[in-house]
Parts: C-alpha cells; sequence; structure tokens
C-alpha cells in the first residue's frame, strides 16, 4: 500500500520539516536528506561513505532534523537492500537510511514525478561550509536531463548568489510553482563561475531503489488555467485565435495522467478522423489540435518536446493550457515560439526584399514601354511593420507576434501577387499592341503594294487606327476594333467587293 506523504495526504505543519542534515561522530556535515516516513531518510550514497565504513552499520551517522523545533538528532543505518552506490559514471548514487527512532510528528518529503520541464524554478536547501544550519538556493532552474543515459537533470543556480555545492548532496529540490519534491541534489559542478548543479529526478530513484515508490505521491492538479496558443497573451486574443482556427482543430486532447506515446495516439487519432480530417505529412498547416492540462500528465517535459515541439516545427497550430502564463511548461512553449517567430521574420524580411524587387521590375518595364502606369508602392509600408516586428522584445507576448506576422506575410504576398500578375499584364499589353502595330501596317503595305494609296476611305481608317494605338500604346484593345475596320476594308478592296 502506498505511503501517503505530506504532500499527497495534504498534512498541517512546517511545509519542510522533512529536511535533515546528515553528519559524522565529530559534528562534521557530510551532507543533507530527506526524511520520507516516520523513520526513514533519503540521501545520496556517497554522502554516508563520507562519514566512514561504521556509517553502514549505523555506529557513527547522525541525523539531524533541522525544521524541527529543538533540531532533534539520533542514529542512523542503511536499510537493506535500498544501497546503490555511485557506479564509474555517476549513475545510482542512493541510499534509504533506517532511523533509531520514529518521528510521527514531521511530515514526509512530498515526493512527486512531475516530469523534468526546462525553465521550471526550484529551491533547495544544503549545509555547505561554513553554514552550520544550512542555506537555502532559490530561484534555480531546471535545464534538461544530463549526465550518463540522460539520469540527471542540470540545475542552474542564479549567479551572483549562493549556488548549490558541495554539501547540497541528498537535499530535495523543490518545485517553486506546486511546492513538490521533484528529485535530489546528487553533484555539483566545481568551477564556482558556473553556478551548475545537478540532481536526480524522483522517477530514477525509485528506478534504483524501488521500496522509495511508496512515498511518491500523485502529481497535483494544476488550477484551470487559460487556454494559451503559443501563447495567447490574454483570454480575448485566445478567443480570437480558436475563432480563426475553426474547423482545422482537429483534436482536442486532455493529457492528464496520460505518457507522452498517449497523448501522441490522441492527437494523431483526432488528425484521421477530426472534422476536417488533414494529412499531416502534406498539409501540416491546415492540422491544428489543443492539449490541455499539459502539467497534470505523467511527463509534461516529454509531452511538450516529444509531441507538441515535432507539431510546431512542423507548421501545426498548437493549442496549449498551462496552470498560469508563469509555468514552466508555458516559458518552455513561449520560447519555441519566439525561436518560430524569428524564423518567420527571417522569411518575412526575405518576401518585403522580393515585393520590392518586384516594385523595381514593374516599373523598369513600365519606362521601357514609355507607358505611364500607375505601380504599387507596398514596400515602403512593409519594411516599417518589418522593423515594428523586429523591435519588439521577449516582453511582447508571442501570440501578438505571431498574429501580426501573419496578417503582414499575407499582406507582403498579396503585395507581391499584385506587381507580378501587373508585370505579366503589360507583357500582354505590349505583346497586343505590337500585333496590332505589325497587322495594321501590314494590311497598309498590301495596300500600297495593290495601288491603294489615294483610296481617302482606306486613308481614313488607317489614320484613326494608328491614333489610337499611338495616342493609348498601353490600352492597345482601345485600338482593337479600328483595326479590325481597317484589315476588313483593305480586304474588300484586294477582294473587289
Amino acid at each position: 500500500m502506498r505511503e501517503h506523504n505530506g504532500f499527497a495526504a495534504g498534512r498541517a505543519g512546517d511545509p519542510e520539516s522533512w529536511r535533515v542534515c546528515l553528519l559524522d561522530s565529530s559534528g562534521r556535515a557530510l551532507g543533507a536528506g530527506m526524511l520520507l516516513g516516520e523513520s526513514t531518510v533519503l540521501t545520496c550514497a556517497h554522502v554516508v561513505q563520507a562519514a566512514g565504513e561504521e556509517a553502514l552499520s549505523g555506529s557513527s551517522l547522525l541525523v539531524r532534523f533541522v525544521g524541527v523545533d529543538g533540531m532533534p538528532e539520533t542514529l542512523a543505518a542503511v536499510r537493506p537492500g535500498c544501497w546503490v552506490p555511485p557506479s564509474a559514471d555517476g549513475r545510482g548514487d542512493i541510499a534509504l537510511l533506517d532511523l533509531a527512532e520514529a518521528f510521527p510528528h514531521v511530515r514526509g518529503a512530498p515526493l512527486v514525478s512531475l516530469g523534468a520541464v526546462r525553465d521550471r524554478v526550484v529551491h533547495t536547501y544544503g549545509f555547505p561550509h561554513p553554514h552550520r544550519y544550512g542555506v537555502w538556493v532559490n530561484n534555480a532552474e531546471l535545464a534538461g536531463p544530463a549526465g550518463a543515459a540522460g539520469e540527471w537533470i542540470q540545475l542552474n543556480s542564479p549567479l551572483p548568489g549562493e549556488r548549490v555545492r558541495r554539501g547540497f548532496s541528498g537535499a530535495g529540490v523543490i518545485d517553486k510553482a506546486t511546492g513538490a519534491v521533484l528529485g535530489m541534489v546528487v553533484t555539483e559542478y566545481t568551477d564556482e563561475r558556473a553556478g551548475l548543479a545537478y540532481l536526480i529526478p524522483v522517477e530514477v530513484i525509485v528506478r534504483h531503489v524501488p521500496d522509495v515508490a511508496r512515498w511518491v505521491g500523485e502529481p497535483p492538479r494544476p488550477s484551470s488555467g487559460p487556454l494559451i496558443v503559443l501563447i495567447g497573451e490574454r483570454d480575448s486574443a485566445v478567443r480570437e485565435d480558436f475563432r480563426a482556427l475553426g474547423e482545422r482543430l482537429a483534436a482536442v486532447v486532455d493529457a492528464t495522467g496520460k505518457t507522452a506515446g498517449e497523448v501522441a495516439e490522441h492527437v494523431s487519432a483526432g488528425i484521421s478522423t477530426g472534422p476536417a480530417p488533414t494529412v499531416l505529412e502534406t498539409n501540416p498547416e491546415d492540422v491544428a489540435v489543443a492539449v490541455t492540462s499539459v502539467e497534470a500528465s505523467r511527463a509534461p517535459e516529454e509531452v511538450l518536446t516529444g509531441v507538441v515541439k515535432p507539431l510546431m516545427d512542423r507548421g501545426a497550430t498548437v493549442v496549449l493550457q498551462f496552470s498560469g502564463p508563469d509555468s514552466p511548461g508555458a516559458h518552455l512553449a513561449r520560447r519555441w515560439e519566439n525561436e518560430r517567430n524569428a524564423r518567420r521574420l527571417a522569411r518575412l524580411a526575405l518576401l518585403v526584399d522580393m515585393v520590392a524587387h518586384e516594385e523595381e521590375r514593374t516599373r523598369a518595364h513600365a519606362g521601357r514601354l514609355g507607358w505611364r502606369v500607375p505601380v504599387p508602392d507596398r514596400s515602403a509600408d512593409l519594411r516599417l511593420r518589418l522593423a515594428a516586428l523586429k523591435s519588439a522584445d521577449e516582453r511582447v507576448e508571442p501570440g501578438r507576434v505571431r498574429r501580426a506576422l501573419a496578417v503582414t506575410e499575407r499582406d507582403a504576398e498579396a503585395a507581391r501577387l499584385e506587381l507580378v500578375r501587373l508585370h505579366a499584364d503589360l507583357d500582354a499589353r505590349a505583346a497586343r499592341y505590337q500585333e496590332l502595330r505589325g497587322r495594321l501596317r501590314g494590311y497598309n503595305a498590301k495596300a500600297t503594294d495593290s495601288g491603294l494609296m489615294e483610296d481617302e476611305e482606306l486613308g481614313e481608317l488607317y489614320r484613326a487606327a494608328m491614333l489610337a494605338l499611338t495616342t493609348r500604346p498601353d490600352e492597345p484593345e482601345a485600338a482593337s476594333e479600328l483595326v479590325e475596320r481597317y484589315v476588313r476594308a483593305v480586304r474588300r478592296r484586294l477582294e473587289g467587293t
């Protein structure tokens, strides 16, 4: 039976009273640990090893409760079968300790497997020299999987300031958003300028020491948050996005309790059987899906990196629901969209250059023809809009930038197509002008060769047609009937009718 920890059971009291310091027989702080049950402590194996061989039997290892009034102490020994010393590549390094006495009034560490989400903000409490009673590191961030086989998660401490270092091993890493313990500090990167350390996530701890599973609670359900369309900056904007999606919204998947694979399966099923079935491989821009309760899934980061990111990279629209705009998952998705917006800005810059090129090409073509044709000037406005989009800093919601990008892209493409059509129309009119002029001159030559130069009617018809062509060469169709009238008259003369 699962033994509920303080988080799952919601017990009252100091939320971090489970924090303990491990000491050797001389009272020297070796590292940190977490009380899980009444008489069970979780820590790193190398912390126990630092106390000497006697520590394995419990004759020299002390545990002090730094979060409890009076800071009581008791002896501890390694629980048989729960000793995983560090391997050569650093994997493992986990130990469960049995205390000489129980502490039923102290609630256990709220272990939860939330999955590692980059940019998740955490804090932890350790015992580096000379801090005898410990010190906090606040606002550290999870940077992503690291270490052999990806068993660790990189932890970046904010600098300048206190950083995770020697003395923090075995400390619980507490998620700032939920209060859950996501893992245990295992090692530091010794360069003090870097502020790097590493933790073992709860799921890896359980894999090495299955006994810990009984103290792992259920992930907290986030409060209902706004639907964020990568990422909508306010509810009205989100509603606008939904209206714009229309029938493109192929699937809405509740990620609660689901693995990344299960979320992917539901998304695929929705795309293939949705209200407007599309093929993701051929028409990704026509696909839109929604994933709600991302943080309540079994592995939020896997859902984001394994399902959402590939969809984004292929051009699909993804609607995400987070507990709030400052949640780690929202930060990660927002960063991805900023990156995608940057790529779209680069493509938009090329498109605006193409519009400017089409304007110059069309004006030059009209100039060569000697025609006064109004050529639209769209590139100047588009360049101003492009500059405004490029100057938007990270404080501007990427959803706003995305929508402005989409409108500007449509306007730029429409301007380019308008200019291409105008250039083609100039070509067509120039060709028609040359055709009519050649036809008129050709039949005039026939009339001359046949001795019809003195024919007054033909002369009037010829002059009228030539005047129409010369006066409005850019509108050759206006002279078309006059040319054909002359051609018909010449034919009648030549045929004697």
